[in-house]
């Protein structure tokens, strides 16, 4: 994973270094293309839902995000995000993230990419380990005029 890792408030509290080290791990993950370890981050949840920046990446459950996961690897040579900013909000064993990131990819037979993106996650405490029940990917509108809200 590149980049620097910046949480909004004063101070950065142990379960918000938890929060952000278990994103972190995902990434790092996603990146070594290891989809078992990236699994491994995901709740064992039937609402578990993840959105990505494809018009048809809407995935419920581990076993349709583990195949978005075999899809994102097998059509790229190299895979990574770039954390610029954080943010953190914990309420009991539920926590979310807001961040600006920045993806770096190389897909086969074609020049490596980098877009800046959004991504906003939920997660819940599970014995002790914070895993993802909800991961959103975006991309701002190319074509809307900074300032305008349409």
């Amino acid at each position: 994973m590149n980049g620097q890792t910046k949480t909004a408030g004063a101070m950065e509290t142990t379960r918000e270094a938890t929060v952000i080290g278990a994103l972190s791990a995902l990434l790092e993950a996603w990146e070594s293309r290891d989809i078992d370890a990236m699994m491994a981050y995901f709740a064992p949840s039937p609402t578990l839902m993840l959105y990505g920046t494809g018009a048809d990446e809407k995935r419920v459950g581990l076993d349709e995000v583990r195949m978005q996961a075999e899809r994102d690897i097998s059509q790229s040579e190299s895979l990574s995000v770039s954390l610029d900013w954080n943010m953190v909000g914990i309420g009991g064993n539920v926590a979310w993230t807001a961040s600006d990131v920045t993806i770096h990819f190389k897909a086969p037979g074609q020049q490596a990419v980098e877009f800046p993106a959004r991504l906003t996650t939920v997660l819940q405490e599970y014995d002790g380990r914070w895993l993802f029940e909800q991961f959103h990917l975006s991309v701002a509108a190319a074509n809307q005029d900074e300032g305008q809200s349409f």
